[in-house]
């Protein structure tokens, strides 16, 4: 047959809030770029792209940072019938329905491949195949990504795609494809994306360099979507950060590892020493956070060195009791030594947020605000993450016996907007004073 003709599409997502933090979708251009090597044709569409024309034209301009990160098009949204309205407001980001028909038109692709995101974004997907039904309706839709991985039948059901694809999906994809008589692609999908210029025409990019984590924390899905944890190249994400820069003059970049510092006398270090070798100026950031354990002095200096501006850190709990039942991720002595030697390295007190865990299932106000208090005594910026439950962790049951959600069957209930395992003891109220509480720490000197 001809040159199968592949659209990515990154589909626009229903919410309460969204802001533009490093959004690349990073799996989505891989699967793209191995499908590329054995022969598809490769387009993008991005229902989120903040330079569509026609939307700036209808909405205005969205604000956005130097540094490639801000806003995306908003209009106001009703929340489906069967959801019960909270206090603030739903809406649909995104270019308008229309942009994204005229370029389903153009494209005629065989082959739709959806990335998606997390469970509750489900609503933005069953626009986009809906969309590829109306305007390309001889394509077929396949979906991949976190909600996909983690709520395969749910998607199935709902979405009307022809086929969901979960995890890494190499097996499934070449089984999906071969039954449809499209070429089967060979070999193993490549660690790096595809930079198609659509995709990468921006002041921010991204960049991993090991794949999944090899901790198993209660609450987190990454080595449900990732099982196994796979080590980096240094030489090739330096050589990737090398191509972005020369195509795009791209110098902001943001860290998408779930585990950056594992490993790092073979991974990172060696990768940071090409950077500062390199003579340029980066401009580099951590919003998924790294592992307090794992900072060393070495470490430390080096990322001052190259260019961090931040070093975002997963703190959760100043409890010790807290991470023996949750997550095992570091000792309350960590903190302490890492804060030291980073800030010895030249890092301040704004460029170290640390992320707080509140409303795991049974977690209390007073336990979360003596984090928030213990953070800010270590010189440190606390920023409160809001636990949303995953379909398939340890935490997953909990949450759903102490929810007054029938979060099982619904997953827009999965977003902490609606703070399911609210409780006496960790009310919406309560929420609010810790969220207060920490942001007094980031106006502290």
């Amino acid at each position: 047959m001809d040159e199968p003709k592949v659209l990515l599409m990154q589909p626009p997502i229903y919410d309460f809030a969204l802001y533009d933090l490093f959004f690349k979708p990073y799996g989505l251009l891989r699967i793209g770029k191995w499908l590329q090597q054995n022969g598809y044709g490769i387009s993008y569409l991005n229902a989120l792209d903040w330079h569509d024309r026609a939307s700036i034209s209808a909405l205005g301009r969205v604000r956005r940072s130097a540094h490639g990160t801000g806003k995306f098009f908003r209009v106001p949204a009703d929340l489906p019938a069967h959801i019960p309205p909270i206090r603030k407001q739903y809406s649909r980001y995104g270019i308008l329905p229309q942009s994204i028909c005229a370029a389903l038109k153009e494209s005629r692709p065989d082959l739709v491949f959806i990335t998606t995101g997390m469970t509750y974004w489900y609503e933005g997907v069953t626009e986009a195949v809906a969309l590829v039904r109306e305007q390309a309706p001889e394509a077929k839709v396949l979906l991949g990504g976190i909600y996909a991985t983690l709520m395969a039948e749910h998607a199935l059901q709902v979405t009307g795609a022809d086929a969901v694809i979960t995890g890494d999906g190499r097996q499934q994809l070449q089984e999906v494809l071969g039954s449809w008589g499209f070429p089967v692609p060979d070999g193993p999908i490549p660690l790096q994306p595809l930079l198609l210029d659509a995709a990468w025409e921006d002041a921010a990019g991204v960049l991993r360099l090991n794949t999944g984590c090899p901790l198993h924390c209660d609450y987190c899905a990454s080595d449900l979507i990732t099982p196994v944890f796979q080590r980096g190249d240094p030489h090739e994400g330096f050589e990737l950060l090398m191509e972005m820069r020369r195509r795009f003059g791209i110098r902001h970049i943001g860290f998408y590892d779930d585990a950056l510092l594992m490993h790092s006398d073979r991974v990172f270090k060696p990768f940071l020493e090409l950077v500062i070798r390199s003579g340029l100026d980066w401009k580099f950031y951590t919003p998924n956070a790294v592992h307090i354990k794992l900072i060393d002095r070495e470490v430390a200096e080096l990322m001052s060195r190259s260019g961090f501006q931040e070093v975002r850190m997963g703190y959760e709990s100043s409890s010790t009791e807290f991470h023996e039942a949750h997550d095992h991720k570091f000792d309350h002595g960590d903190l302490h030594r890492a804060v030291s030697l980073l800030k010895g390295a030249g890092f301040t007190r704004g460029s170290l947020p640390v992320y707080i865990l509140a409303g795991l299932p049974g977690q209390s106000m007073r336990d979360v605000m003596g984090s928030v208090n213990a953070a800010g005594r270590a010189g440190l910026s606390a920023s409160i993450a809001e636990f949303s439950p995953v379909p398939g962790t340890p935490a997953w049951e909990l949450a759903c016996e102490q929810s007054r959600y029938p979060i099982r069957t619904e997953p827009l209930f999965h977003n902490n907007s609606f703070q399911v395992t609210a409780w006496d003891g960790l009310t919406r109220e309560d929420m609010q004073q810790l969220k207060l509480a920490a942001r007094a720490t980031r106006s502290q000197r």
